[in-house]
């Protein structure tokens, strides 16, 4: 993995230094000509170097293809693979006769011959090109790679026949005593023009999606040219120059496989790394729930080693986790069923499914049986990286099976057997019910003489689908045991489940007489994988109903009320220090305060209320029934809700102190006609907006005055959508300067200039485009018309090197396409990723920090920088700032605003432009405005400013030019 060691514009570098130096020494050659004609000194060595660098050649190329060949048990779809097979086998074969067919060898098949040796020298190199191109496109080869080596072969073979026996019918390229004809001088112009220009196109392949191979190919196909140059015109055939042609293709050759190599030992990395990254989410996924299943749940890797095991696992083989966890499943089993479970792993391993029965003995020495499962667990490459165990406790059923088995051998225990063992029932061969035991009435809630006589569908729930006992009826007629789970209906209508084994007695006409159906008792289990999926419900940390519960409860509350013409209430609270005891105590002791909340929300409202959590520190109270009258309603919501207020402001024990986490609560009335449940939450949020206003730890109703609030910005929202259909929003652009008023780059900045409302400032407007919604389409037209101003800059000498800031929210960084939005907007107007820089805040990255790196280095891959603004505002944590793909970093105004009179605000700008430093960061200063600000900025070594010192924000046609330096008076 050296290759990724070295920075991407550090191996740029070095490739074109490469090219570089190979240029030069055939520029030099090129001013005296008289090296070209230089002859080898003695024939016979001229023909050895020969026969070394075309053996060399021809190795490399073998090399090539059995790295590809091998490659592909890893990568079955992967073109890239195939095209090299194909490719490097006919160039391979080609330099082989190319070798064998020079003057001087001994006769190939044909004498051989200058002619006969450039020809097959020209069609290698005609496909060599084609094939590195082709590498580089990356096609999709649906064909064996076996066909793809053979028309490799096949290739080589038309060409042998063309060159070997209808040499004469060719063009002419060498005359014996003058030298190459003007064909061949042409053709090889154009092969070194060809391989020229397509190192170029891969160079800018490599640029713009850093395709590892596609630089080293760059360098190639460059050595190539060159070596097609120097080849295109010589007198003799040991001239100096042939053997420079053929020392330029051998160092390419090795570049390919270079190429090859490094990529096939990079990708199974990569492959790996996703690999894990996948088992892991299923990991976290899997545990809570394996961990409450009554089943014995364990997993095995590929080492036979338990690395993990659920409770139930633990007590049914009567072990600690310490005494499993890394153990070898041949350390935990017992001897009798190691050869057993060592093969059924084997063939898990191999991805079948396994089931399979054993028998062991308990601490006591009895008797156990067990019905295990064994489920193989893919990787992202769909291999077995893990085997799933499930393991059943069966003993009571196999018990009653063997003991009811012994006793059908002698008739005259039957009943006695029937009534002593598990659930069962015999039926004859047309499925009528013939004997049961009592264990079989106890659990139907049927007597005997009901159930004799007829068949099953007494009992049927109707759970299952007709094609379910079709299935069942064809295994056990065909004289087959069948198992499986059956949901069955008691005469009192409750339903129970029971595992059930129903066995055929074959007559002596080898076909079933009587049927006998044993039955274990599952409900308890199959109730506990309902309770998991009640859970779906319910909020995992506090047990109250979730989000989708609550509204579900909150639609029949309003519905019930309106029927029976009485009020309820909905009050939304949250807790107003959550996120300071999050952030000082950690989330462990915060998810701890939750739970307490959601107990003393449960035991101070009434049994028939209902309690909620939405998310984070937010909750709902749901109200039913608080009178007739709106009066007396409102009266006892006052009552219950400051009852709320006082039991959650009351301390919390956390970490062996006191932790106060006072609400805010929000109250909304509900009963008259009309009305949904989301606008009824839309109410209850602007109460509670309303209380924070007020000084937190409040409750606040809707006031139905607000409602003149909510119009004005139904107006202003329906304004803003009017803007956007009809493009009055514009972009200006505020420049950032260095430390001599230079233009370095602009921050763009919407502006509203309304034809009815003047012009809005961005801080009325761009708030309700989040709260709404419309900062999606707003973020898009930003984001593109940016692109378009880069891409019209590039044809400014003056101005194409600036970067453009745009500013991101939140909502559009989260959305799943973000990142596809950001690099087809830059591809429409062909504008370079680099001169493209996304501001974050210190906010958006609180939630969901890993999507937000994978993201940001997805992007930064492509050349998008990044910036993080107001920083030092937030919660500034160093944990995830040496996570990001940061480029820069923006000194928040409200520290340079104070930088002179504030020694903290001066101490805070030195600190942040000594971690930038340290980190390698680039800084901007905001919200600069005088000329001692700017002064003490410099002082403190900051590299660039912002403000209104240098220049307002301005449209784009009115921005200075960078080789003007700007300073602008701040009024």
């Amino acid at each position: 993995m050296a290759f990724r060691e070295t920075t991407a514009p550090v191996r740029v570098r070095r490739a074109l230094l490469l090219c570089v130096l190979a240029t030069a020494i055939v520029g030099f050659l090129s001013v005296a000509p008289g090296l070209w004609t230089l002859q080898w000194s003695v024939g016979p060595h001229f023909l050895a170097s020969h026969l070394v660098l075309e053996f060399f050649a021809v190795v490399v190329c073998v090399l090539i293809v059995v790295v590809a060949w091998h490659s592909l048990d890893r990568m079955p779809r992967h073109g890239t693979q195939k095209a090299l097979i194909f490719g490097f086998s006919a160039i391979a074969g080609l330099d082989l006769i190319h070798t064998l067919s020079n003057e001087g060898m001994p006769p190939f098949i044909t004498a051989s011959s200058t002619a006969k040796s450039i020809f097959f020298w020209q069609v290698g190199r005609l496909v060599e090109l084609g094939v590195v191109v082709l590498v580089a496109r990356c096609p999709r080869m649906p064909a064996p790679r076996g066909v793809w080596l053979g028309l490799g072969l096949g290739l080589v073979a038309c060409f042998g026949y063309l060159g070997i026996f209808h040499l004469d019918k060719l063009p002419t390229n060498f005359v014996p005593g003058r030298g190459v004809t003007p064909f061949k001088v042409a053709v090889e112009y154009l092969l070194s023009v060809s391989n020229l220009l397509a190192a170029l196109w891969l160079l800018r392949v490599h640029l713009n999606s850093r395709h590892e191979q596609a630089l080293t190919l760059a360098m190639a196909c460059w050595l190539m040219g060159l070596g097609e140059f120097v080849l295109a015109s010589y007198s003799a055939p040991s001239n100096f120059n042939i053997l420079l042609g053929h020392g330029f293709k051998v160092l390419a050759y090795g570049l390919i496989y270079r190429a090859t190599l490094m990529h096939n030992l990079h990708e199974p990395f990569e492959l790996l790394e996703e690999s894990e990254r996948h088992l892991q989410a299923r990991k976290n996924e899997l545990k809570t729930l394996m961990s409450n299943l009554p089943i014995a749940i364990a997993r095995i890797d590929k080492r036979l080693r338990f690395v993990y095991a659920n409770d139930f696992h633990l007590q049914l083989i009567g072990k600690s986790r310490e005494q499993l966890i890394g153990r070898h499943v041949d350390e935990i089993l017992a001897p009798s069923i190691r050869p057993g479970a060592r093969l059924h792993l084997r063939l898990a391993f191999q991805g079948e499914l396994q089931n399979f029965d054993y028998k062991t003995e308990d601490a006591q020495d009895e008797l156990q049986y067990r019905h295990a499962q064994l489920v193989p667990e893919f990787d992202a490459q769909g291999k077995v990286a893990s085997v799933l165990s499930i393991v059943m406790d069966t003993t009571e059923r196999e018990q009653a099976k063997h003991k009811l088995m012994d006793s059908l051998r002698e008739v005259s225990e039957l009943k006695a057997a029937l009534d002593a063992h598990a659930i069962v029932a015999v039926t004859d061969a047309r499925g009528i019910i013939t004997q049961v035991n009592d264990s079989f009435c106890k659990i139907s809630k049927y007597e005997r003489h009901e159930l004799i006589g007829r068949t099953h569908s007494i009992i049927n729930s109707g759970h299952h689908p007709k094609s379910f006992f079709q299935e069942l009826w064809r295994t056990i007629a065909t004289g087959q045991v069948w198992h499986g789970e059956i949901c069955n209906r008691a005469k009192d209508g409750s339903l129970y489940w029971v595992y059930t084994t129903i066995v055929p007695f074959i007559g002596p006409s080898e076909r079933p007489t009587q049927f006998v159906a044993i039955r274990a008792d599952i409900t308890t289990r199959k109730n506990a994988e309902q309770e998991a999926q009640r859970m779906a419900f319910h909020d995992a940390l506090t047990g109250l109903p979730n989000r989708r519960l609550m509204g579900d409860r909150l639609r029949h509350s309003m519905q019930s009320a309106q029927r029976g013409r009485h009020h309820g209430a909905l009050l939304l609270l949250d807790l107003d220090n959550f996120k300071e005891v999050n952030d000082t105590l950690g989330h462990a002791f915060g998810d701890e305060l939750l739970r307490q909340v959601a107990i003393r929300l449960r035991s101070t409202v009434r049994e028939a209320d209902t309690v909620a959590r939405l998310g984070g520190d937010e909750f709902v109270v749901i109200l039913d029934d608080l009178g007739t009258t709106s009066d007396i309603a409102t009266t006892r919501c006052s009552q219950l809700s400051e009852k709320v207020r006082e039991a959650l402001a009351n301390p919390y024990e956390l970490a062996g102190q006191d932790v106060s986490a006072p609400p805010s609560i929000g109250i909304v009335m509900f009963g008259s006609p009309g009305g949904e449940p989301d606008e009824l939450l839309k109410q209850a949020d602007m109460a509670l907006y309303k209380a924070k206003a007020d000084g937190r730890n409040c409750a606040r109703f809707f006031d139905p005055a607000l409602q003149a609030e909510i119009t004005l910005r139904a107006a202003l929202l329906r304004d803003l959508r009017y803007a956007i259909d009809q493009e009055e929003l514009k972009l200006h652009y505020q420049p950032v300067v260095d430390a001599q008023c230079h233009i370095l780059g602009v921050e763009a900045l919407l502006r509203w200039p309304s034809s009815v409302r003047g012009m809005v400032s961005p801080a009325v407007f761009i708030p309700l485009a989040e709260q709404s919604g419309l900062v999606l389409p707003l973020g898009h037209w930003v984001l593109r018309t940016a692109c378009r101003q880069i891409s019209e800059w590039q044809r400014d000498p003056v101005r194409s090197a600036w970067t453009v800031a745009v500013n991101v929210s939140a909502r559009q960084l989260h959305e799943s396409d973000f990142v596809d939005e950001v690099l087809n907007a830059l591809a429409a107007f062909e504008a370079p990723p680099c001169c493209l820089r996304l501001e974050l805040t210190e906010s958006m990255l609180q939630d969901d920090l890993e999507a937000t790196v994978d993201k940001m280095h997805l992007l930064r891959e492509k050349g998008v920088r990044f910036s993080l603004d107001d920083f030092g505002t937030g919660y500034s944590s160093l944990s995830y700032l040496k996570r990001l793909p940061l480029d820069q970093l923006k000194i928040d105004k409200s520290f340079v605003s104070d930088v002179l009179s504030d020694p903290s605000d001066e101490a805070i700008a030195r600190t942040i432009l000594s971690l930038a430093h340290n980190l390698q960061l680039d800084v901007v200063a905001e919200g600069v405005e005088t000329e001692a600000q700017f002064e003490l900025l410099v002082r403190l070594g900051c590299p660039a400013f912002q403000g209104f010192l240098f220049c307002r924000p301005m449209p784009a046609e009115a921005l200075p030019l960078k080789e003007t330096p700007i300073l602008v008076p701040s009024d």
